[in-house]
């Protein structure tokens, strides 16, 4: 079903982009705050809903060009080895690891934490899913 109203489209035009950027700042906010990649998944699929319903399922195919188990598998894959590398190196399951890289021409070190690649792996997870079951159901009624 779509829906063919040029005030949404045009809107869509904008709050994609915004929705898409909001969620990778939850997502990367989300390691050491409230968020993280489940809440980033869910306002990403929600953006991804609203655009197939102003464009139609072509336009969601176009703009994400594979397929939604491959988001599953791909972030399922990230969210597992991130959780059981720490096994390797002796330290509890689901361990996060944090510390500072020095960029060349940036005088603040870079902050980073494992925990960034879990909540990644959760965003796929959630967005592979929901725009799945969404392109399902559409193909159903259509």
């Amino acid at each position: 079903m779509m829906v063919s109203s040029i005030i949404l489209r045009t809107s869509v035009r904008l709050i994609l982009p915004l929705s898409l950027l909001f969620a990778c700042f939850m997502s990367l906010k989300g390691h050491n705050e409230p968020g993280g990649g489940f809440i980033a998944g869910l306002v990403a699929s929600i953006a991804f809903c609203i655009y197939r319903m102003s464009f139609g399922a072509e336009a969601l195919l176009r703009l994400l060009p594979v397929h939604p188990r491959v988001l599953i598998f791909t972030g399922l894959g990230m969210a597992a080895v991130t959780s059981i590398a720490p096994l390797l190196f002796g330290l509890p399951l689901l361990t996060s690891r944090v510390g500072t890289i020095r960029v060349p021409l940036v005088s603040e070190p870079f902050h980073y934490a494992s925990a960034v690649v879990f909540d990644t792996g959760v965003l796929l997870v959630v967005v592979g899913v929901s725009v799945g079951m969404i392109m399902r159901l559409s193909e159903e009624l259509e």
